[in-house]
């Protein structure tokens, strides 16, 4: 599979875009489409700016109330990814970008990379719990351990 998606990645997707830039230059111009790119990468740098801001600042209030940040760390790596694929001239990958570059579709985004992602981590050694993966550390699996209850603590004199 990872095979598949380097090919498409690296071959496939180029072609698309040239493909299109043909189609939108044939119909609109070329210095149309070549205004039309440079206008698409500024207002996704804009927005790269706005989101990746704003998804800092939700981690740092996070961070401040104890909290781990989670969702902001995934939406992060997506607004990087999307920033990425907004330096790449074409419309195809400029649509991408703009869809991890907005919240409401970064969200679908975001769910599907968690359904991956956990479908990938659990093994034998960690299991999904409510979304989180929980990690086992003991070596062995078959031994077991008694948890004696007792009413009060002794102290070492």
């Amino acid at each position: 599979m990872t095979l598949f998606f380097l090919i498409a990645a690296f071959l496939i997707i180029p072609l698309v875009e040239i493909w299109i830039l043909i189609q939108v230059a044939d119909s609109a111009g070329l210095l149309n489409t070549i205004g039309l790119l440079i206008i698409l990468s500024v207002i996704g740098a804009w927005l790269v700016k706005r989101e990746g801001l704003s998804v800092f600042r939700k981690a740092q209030n996070e961070l401040v109330q104890g909290q781990l940040p989670e969702r902001q760390i995934l939406d992060g790596l997506l607004i990087l990814f999307g920033g990425a694929l907004m330096l790449t001239p074409g419309f195809f990958t400029d649509f991408i970008g703009f869809c991890l570059l907005f919240p409401p579709s970064r969200i679908l985004f975001r769910t599907i990379l968690i359904k991956r992602m956990s479908s990938r981590i659990s093994n034998q050694h960690s299991y999904i719990r409510n979304g989180r993966v929980q990690w086992v550390y003991s070596k062995r699996q078959d031994e077991t351990i008694e948890i004696l209850e007792t009413s009060h603590l002794e102290e070492d004199d």
